[in-house]
């Protein structure tokens, strides 16, 4: 009917490849018979009708709307934009009839000639937003109605003819069903006067068995046409035509388990209710209970009430004997600030009369220390706010302090005041404290050891490898052998490397480490890595990728990530020293409504008991011997996760193996390609640039300084902002490398604006030693600004560096 896509015009195929694109439900018709294409969201709209509509005329695919949209789709062909909001429509979908509303737009669709081709529409299924506010309107009037209302039974009957109206029902009311279950109490009917009301007892078996023992389950009974649904219950079918209904709803109310009520909701005809309709009634039979019930308790309050009040004088008298005997203080005061009664307890435990306490504001009996503190509870008093154990030391007569602890509840302009002697008690609770203070800072000492000595023991080694390398380079070189001079500066570069990696892992713990955050495809990463695992974890254990991700793109450090995996993979080979399996898994997830990706790192070892599962990710916690760990591997995962905006969780049980998921937010930014690494003296330096390199450590200023003239760059160096911006102000500067962390009050990035305003778009470079992760606006970097955490290699620095100046060339003419 349509013909082939290749002979549609391009204004057709323009806007077919618009709609298949889009997400929201959209569909077109044109050609003499209205021919009709959609997109996939639209299919929900057809359900049964999919994929038969595939090309048959608008007029064929909704003939049950063909009435109701034929006008403005002609309106549409002829060239007007159409809009129609919230407009109700009857489909047919599935074989019955559905009450729908949809706002829906109807656009001509022009050929390049100006004349119309078709049209396309956009729709929106607002149903269940209109049922909605039906809903909450018919509350909000239901409510209304009700309020006030102390008569459980017209409580009940004005319910029913609220529904009653509402679903356009010929019969509305309540059942109660007697102790026996047996029978059942009908009342508080509504009829539109064409059936008449249904009060009385009747038996339950005279409306089926089957139907009772359902709703004494909870369930809501529902029947379209009972003379055909029931047609096996002859006598149940005759009971229901007596009272002339074809067609109920009975909605049951259970109270502690058991059957106490029903609405009840007939129809004389057969009716197929909606399941809009039979929530409306679900929800108002709740509602409509709960008020009675609420109105019946109220009436029995007020009897209650009524027998209390016979019972209020001895009541009173015994309140008396207690205010006496007590060995809590009672008083009541006015919110002036005086005292009107106290009873014995309080003047035997502050030693005044009475009459001495009521003619002093007690504020005058307040410790001076405290006597802002009181004001602010006496303004929560006169607030109308009580206050519970509020504490405060009192003057006792003979000028000692005594701490009372007070519950005050205000009435009026009166305040209500129980209060007890806790001197004694909170001496002993200070006692305590500093017991616990002094325990505290006994186990944080020793982790302070323990943290030092793994980190004493890990530093020596990497210093003894830094420094042995080095004298033995320098002995080889005096005597005039170079041959091994590689080998030793390899073996100190190596070890500086195993001490910057600590470093690392201490910031990372601290959550305080500086982050270059980029797209980072976690499939590739891992992917990347499982040859350096394998070698990590040796041949007894078999390294398996599973990855499950399908958009696996996060916004993370990628190398930081790489280091928390590699740290994972080690402690789940500790846990195997049998041999075993190490899975690394991907998949998708969810955080509450976030596209989550998540890593989980899964050994089949030893596991590990709860005590021990709950404390692995507390700083400085191993389970390794003394000075052979620092405690922060997995302290250092937690935190970078932490600081990526991500979340660290672990199962394990004995026996069972340990499994680690780190999960990081997923976002949808380009995944830069990778770069391959360049020895030193291989790295391209497109042309000569003017660099500004700003460092107050003067021995790495002067080793970043002679590498870039070495490349051919001229290198302007000053050791803190002032000198910086003395050497920007008058030249051109191509690139500016500067330390985060100055000195003389002006920090790098505060630096990089300033040389900015100067030479607007430079290539910025910061090298970071700290975690200024503050100053970095957390990591957060303008366009044309880099960063680099110390310590780097050369070859890294270099290519950065050789990177920028590219950037920064000036266009070709």
């Amino acid at each position: 009917m349509l013909g082939a896509p290749e002979t549609w015009s391009p204004a057709i195929r323009t806007v077919v490849r618009l709609m298949l694109d889009s997400k929201h439900p959209m569909f077109m018709v044109w050609g003499p018979e209205l021919g009709m294409l959609y997109n996939e969201p639209y299919i929900a709209f057809l359900q049964d009708k999919h994929p038969a509509a595939l090309g048959r005329p608008f007029r064929a695919v909704w003939s049950e709307l063909w009435g109701q949209l034929e006008a403005l789709i002609e309106r549409a062909l002829a060239g007007e934009s159409i809009f129609i909001e919230d407009m109700p429509l009857v489909m047919r979908r599935h074989g019955r009839d559905e009450q729908t509303w949809f706002t829906f737009s109807y656009s001509p669709i022009y050929e390049d000639d100006g004349s119309i081709a078709g049209l396309v529409g956009a729709a929106t299924d607002t149903t269940r937003r209109v049922l909605t506010e039906r809903r909450l309107a018919f509350q909000l009037r239901m409510a209304d109605q009700l309020r006030g209302l102390a008569d459980p039974y017209e409580i009940a009957r004005r319910a029913s003819a609220l529904l009653g109206e509402a679903l356009q029902a010929n019969r509305v009311l309540f059942a109660e069903i007697e102790l026996d279950e047996n029978e059942v109490v009908f009342h508080s009917n509504y009829t539109d006067g064409s059936i008449p009301v249904l009060k009385g007892v009747f038996a339950v078996s005279d409306f089926g068995k089957g139907l009772f023992d359902q709703l004494k389950l909870g369930r809501t009974s529902v029947h379209d046409d009972i003379a055909a649904q029931m047609a096996d219950e002859p006598e149940t079918v005759q009971n229901f035509q007596t009272v002339q209904t074809n067609a109920e709803i009975g909605v049951p109310i259970l109270r502690d388990g058991k059957l106490r009520s029903i609405l009840i909701v007939n129809q004389r005809g057969a009716r197929a209710w909606a399941p809009h309709e039979i929530a409306l009634a679900e929800d108002v039979a709740e509602r409509t209970w709960n008020a009675v019930e609420r109105a019946r308790a109220e009436n029995a309050l007020r009897s209650a009430n009524r027998k209390l009040e016979s019972l209020l004088d001895e009541r009173t008298a015994e309140r008396d004997r207690l205010w006496m005997i007590s060995q809590d203080i009672l008083a009541v005061a006015n919110i002036d600030g005086y005292f009107l009664s106290c009873n014995p307890a309080m003047t035997q435990t502050l030693g005044w009369l009475e009459s001495e306490l009521q003619v002093t504001p007690f504020v005058e009996f307040a410790h001076p220390d405290q006597l802002d503190e009181l004001k602010a509870v006496l303004s929560q008093l006169a607030a109308g706010r009580p206050i519970n154990q509020y504490e405060i030391r009192s003057r006792h007569r003979d000028g000692s302090w005594r701490w009372l602890s007070w519950t005050v509840v205000p009435q009026g302009r009166l305040l209500y005041m129980a209060g007890r002697d806790v001197t004694e008690e909170k001496a002993r609770r200070e006692a305590l404290q500093q017991a616990e203070d002094a325990l505290r800072q006994a186990q944080k000492m020793e982790s302070i050891g323990q943290l030092t000595g793994g980190l004493a023991h890990d530093f020596n080694n990497m210093l003894a490898g830094v420094v042995g390398n080095l004298q033995l380079a320098r002995f080889h070189l005096d005597q005039g052998r170079t041959g091994n001079l590689r080998r030793y500066l390899d073996g100190a570069e190596g070890a500086a490397h195993r001490a910057a990696s600590l470093t690392h892992r201490l910031l990372a713990f601290a959550r305080r480490q500086t982050l270059d955050p980029q797209p980072t495809d976690v499939n590739k990463l891992v992917s990347s890595m499982r040859d350096l695992i394998a070698r990590t974890v040796g041949p007894a254990i078999a390294v398996r990728l599973e990855l499950g991700s399908s958009e696996g793109v996060v916004c993370c450090d990628p190398n930081q990530l790489e280091s928390a995996l590699l740290n994972l993979a080690i402690n789940a080979r500790d846990a195997m020293p049998e041999g075993g399996q190490l899975r690394i898994r991907t998949e998708d997830a969810l955080r509450g409504e976030l596209p989550q990706v998540r890593i989980c790192v899964i050994d089949d070892g030893a596991g590990m008991p709860p005590d021990i599962a709950a404390r692995v990710f507390e700083p400085f916690f191993t389970t390794k011997p003394i000075g052979e760990g620092t405690g922060l591997g997995l302290s250092m995962v937690f935190g970078f996760v932490n600081q990526s905006g991500g979340q660290v969780g672990l199962k394990s049980a004995p026996g069972q193996g340990t499994t680690v998921s780190i999960e990081l937010p997923r976002c949808h930014g380009s995944v830069a390609p990778d770069e391959a690494p360049l020895p030193l003296a291989a790295l391209p330096h497109a042309r000569r640039a003017t660099l500004l390199l700003v460092d107050d450590e003067e021995p790495l200023r002067a080793i970043l300084a002679e590498l870039l003239r070495d490349a051919g760059h001229e290198v302007l160096e000053a050791a803190n902002a002032a000198a910086a911006l003395d050497q920007a102000d008058g030249r051109r500067i191509d690139a500016l490398i500067t330390d985060v962390g100055l000195p003389g009050g002006m920090n790098g990035r505060q630096l990089a604006a300033a040389v900015r305003d100067r030479h607007p778009g430079i290539e910025v470079l910061f090298v970071t030693g700290y975690a200024e992760s503050a100053v970095l606006n957390k990591g957060a970097l303008e366009s044309g600004m880099h960063i680099m955490t110390k310590p780097f290699s050369l070859t890294d620095f270099s290519g950065r560096v050789a990177r920028m100046v590219a950037a920064s060339a000036p266009p070709a003419r």
